[in-house]
């Protein structure tokens, strides 16, 4: 780990200070622990390789034109430089790994533009005020993280990949980011612009290449929701109630899918759930209600209208799932996959051979979203209960799975490559020496294996259990 004293000049916090203001330098460790912490500690592997994780200072830029000139100055100094939006993300995506400083982007917030189809917005703007100007338009994002009341624009898109409206509208790789500016690092940045398929090579890099000062969103139509629990005795069904939902005209903004005993454990509406019942969280149009009660019929389920007081549901579909869970159980795990798309009877064989085989250990929460050519796409976002031996059971899993057709993610490193990256390796790497000449952009993040073994555990009793949008009120 690169020291302070080794870099080219042992004073360059003093250089920081002067630009934005000794108060918009954070070096005191109170003040920056909250910036060292993410929700990593889903998985235990990672809760591990990052509990050592520290920085000289965070930064706190109120504009694009302070934003660039933390750029050049890091660039000046050599000192490396992690963008941090609200902290939302779920592998390590903006802590970094390397001593030097944290930027965080929430000050350089605000909408450049809005028109028909299309947002512009700054950074560090938080998703649900782009939503909420896009609905004073007639118009939605259509694609949203599920923790969208805190996350930012730029976080969103570096370390995100679908979310609410991914069920209509399919994930941020489905031109649902229309283009992006970033800025080199460099003493001197340059301003780049990415349009089209260009945009795929910055989604989902963990901010590694280049730093976003501009993103353009796709906005549709604006629908009226409604929140329905639709509750299975059989998973099978429900899984076919799922893929069925999202392949017709009912218009869902959310296609949520747990299997018993994940309903169990999402306390605020559990009491809804009959026990050992399998259940849809499903957030679709108020217009196709009808719709929605006969198809739930057809596959014997029964629709419940969201619990009066409860939680909002976006609260419990995505990684918030895996939150309830390890609330529930503390030492659980998780993983990410994807089934078959395309293909309802291999979907359901899969779904069928895991659980006889992981009955009660692979606890199934599958997302049903389409893709760019409109066929259902079905993630994998399962909590893993009662593995004995971590590592090993994964490994074990996973071979199995992979035997299956079901393609794995792993969530349980902070490699942009081995977490999901979609795109052209060669063009991402060729950007990515162009717009960081010096390697000091989040480094440790691209191109390189996964940590070494590291001995420090947190307790189940140590960790802070609230959502993203209870911890944005620190």
């Amino acid at each position: 780990m690169t020291t302070v004293t080794e870099r080219q000049h042992s004073n360059y916090l003093d250089d920081f200070k002067n630009l934005l203001g000794a108060d918009q330098v954070l070096s005191e460790g109170r003040k920056i622990s909250r910036y060292l912490r993410d929700f990593s500690w889903y998985s235990p592997i990672l809760e591990n390789a990052l509990a050592d994780t520290s920085v000289d200072a965070v930064v706190r830029p109120g504009s694009i034109d302070e934003l660039t000139a933390v750029v050049a100055l890091a660039a000046r100094h050599r000192v490396p430089i992690t963008l941090r939006g609200a902290g939302t993300g779920n592998y390590g995506q903006s802590l970094p790994l390397e001593q030097g400083i944290v930027v965080d982007i929430k000050g350089v917030s605000g909408i450049l533009e809005l028109s028909e189809g299309r947002v512009s917005v700054l950074p560090g703007t938080v998703m649900k005020s782009i939503e909420t100007a896009a609905n004073a338009a007639g118009q939605e994002l259509a694609v949203m993280p599920s923790t969208y009341r805190v996350a930012t624009a730029s976080g969103f898109i570096s370390g995100g990949s679908g979310g609410l409206g991914a069920s209509a509208h399919g994930d941020l790789w489905s031109n649902n980011i229309l283009a992006v500016e970033l800025i080199t690092v460099e003493e001197t940045p340059r301003t780049i612009r990415l349009e089209g398929d260009d945009v795929n090579l910055v989604l989902h890099m963990y901010g590694t290449v280049g730093v976003l000062t501009r993103i353009e969103m796709r906005l549709v139509p604006m629908h009226t929701y409604e929140a329905n629990l639709v509750t299975f005795d059989d998973f099978d069904q429900c899984c076919q109630f799922g893929w069925e939902l999202v392949d017709s005209d009912i218009h869902a903004r959310l296609a949520s899918l747990q299997q018993a005993p994940i309903g169990s454990m999402m306390t605020p509406i559990s009491h809804e759930i009959p026990d050992g019942a399998h259940v849809a969280l499903v957030w679709s149009d108020v217009d196709h209600a009808r719709a929605l009660s006969e198809l739930a019929e057809v596959y014997s389920g029964t629709v419940k209208p969201w619990p009066q007081g409860a939680t909002h549901i976006t609260q419990f579909p995505y990684s918030h799932t895996i939150l309830w869970s390890r609330k529930a159980e503390p030492d659980s795990s998780w993983l990410q996959c994807e089934y078959a798309t395309g293909d309802k009877e291999r979907f359901l064989e899969q779904v069928h051979a895991v659980t006889e085989r992981y009955n009660g250990v692979f606890l199934q929460h599958i997302e049903i979203n389409t893709t760019p050519s409109g066929q259902v796409r079905c993630m994998g976002i399962p909590p893993l209960v009662n593995l004995s031996d971590h590592e090993a059971s994964l490994d074990e899993l996973i071979a199995y799975c992979t035997g299956l057709g079901i393609s794995l993610l792993n969530p349980h490193s902070y490699v942009v490559e081995e977490g999901g990256f979609v795109g052209d390796t060669g063009r991402m790497l060729a950007l990515k020496q162009d717009v960081d000449p010096f390697g000091i952009l989040n480094p440790g993040k691209l191109g390189k294996s996964f940590f070494s073994s590291r001995a420090t555990t947190v307790a189940a009793a140590d960790r802070d259990m609230r959502a993203p949008e209870q911890l944005s009120k620190d």
